[in-house]
């Protein structure tokens, strides 16, 4: 089921659901986003319950809410620096988008291109669902009710943190864990001296957000997690025209280079072997990963779980293990063409957290 499906059913189950609440005078987990535009006393309370990190600020030009080029969907946090000082998008708990590069110095050559085996395949969810079950086909049905807040990156360790629609389930029916999408096989870079002598800084992009996210009341707003020290939360401009100035909200324009022109695609070949892993999800009825509970992994692929009647997992761990690893040969990195800097990317960011 597509992300956007999944939300639209959430945010029209969790309306009235949140509007109950509100009623009840419930306070639930994570009261850290506002109520559409209204900021001062009067306001009422934010709708809370799902949104584990914070909501993206929407946009805003001093009139409107909609700017031409820019959608509140687009969201990314952004790093600005040297090639050598670029911390990994995992370790701020997001996924990496791409990269790109300001302040070219001599561009006189190609980067040469990397080619690595991946080794890792890591959980990016783990959703848990209600109404249906992994054997009889009918998962595809059941709703999204709660999910595990596992970081980027996932090592498998214990996690108990647990979102869930507002008011919270009382048992769930499967569990559905999602990797983070890889290439097969082999993944490609260009070599970090290669950068660092090309280019004066690089602009590192990454995205994350939560798919239970109907704090986030604004029709297009995100939940994503915090910005980590030296990111920036910004929108991506995506219009036709010149951008000619950042709207109020994301005031401080970031623009950068796509790369060289006159060099081919970084590519990679497998050449031999191959690359297999499998990984596999436990759960367990106390917050400590200490207590298992049945599970059965209906599809043996480590996705789809059934739970056993009246579960309400408390905490869950991963397993991964690499059976085999493939053989990898860069392809790419010979000059074709007249060296220059191409393409341009323009973000409007928040300043940095």
């Amino acid at each position: 089921m597509t992300r956007a499906t999944e939300t639209t059913r959430n945010r029209v189950t969790s309306m009235a659901a949140a509007i109950l609440a509100l009623g009840a005078g419930a306070a639930l987990l994570g009261a850290s986003c506002h109520y559409g535009q209204c900021r001062g006393p009067g306001c009422p309370e934010p709708l809370t319950g799902t949104c584990p990190w914070h909501c993206a600020e929407t946009l805003w030009d001093g009139t409107s809410y909609s700017v031409d080029g820019f959608r509140n969907s687009a969201v990314f946090a952004v790093w600005v620096g040297r090639p050598r000082d670029a911390p990994s998008c995992e370790s701020s708990n997001y996924f990496p988008s791409r990269d790109y590069y300001q302040e070219p110095k001599s561009i006189d050559r190609c980067p040469r291109c990397v080619a690595e085996p991946h080794t890792e395949e890591r959980y990016a969810s783990v959703a848990l669902r209600k109404g249906g079950h992994c054997g009889d086909g009918t998962y595809n049905d059941a709703l999204v009710v709660g999910e595990f807040v596992v970081p980027a990156g996932w090592d498998g360790s214990c996690v108990s943190q647990r979102s869930d629609m507002a008011p919270p389930p009382e048992d769930f029916d499967l569990a559905m864990g999602r990797t983070e999408p890889v290439a097969y096989g082999c993944r490609t870079s260009f070599s970090l001296d290669d950068v660092d002598a090309l280019w004066g800084k690089m602009v590192r992009t990454c995205r994350r957000s939560w798919d239970l996210d109907q704090d986030c009341d604004n029709l297009d707003a995100l939940c994503i997690p915090d910005m980590a020290p030296g990111f920036r939360e910004c929108l991506e401009y995506r219009g036709d025209g010149e951008l000619e100035a950042c709207p109020r909200s994301h005031p401080e324009l970031v623009q950068a280079y796509v790369g060289v022109g006159g060099c081919p695609l970084c590519e990679a070949k497998q050449v031999s072997g191959f690359w297999k892993r499998q990984q596999a999800l436990t759960f367990y009825a106390d917050e400590h990963c200490t207590e298992p509970m049945p599970s059965t992994d209906t599809w043996g692929s480590g996705q789809c779980y059934d739970l056993p009647p009246g579960a309400s997992p408390r905490s869950v761990s991963a397993t991964y293990t690499l059976e085999s690893i493939a053989e990898c040969v860069p392809k790419g990195g010979e000059q074709s063409g007249e060296l220059r800097p191409v393409g341009s990317v323009s973000y409007c960011c928040r300043p940095p957290a």
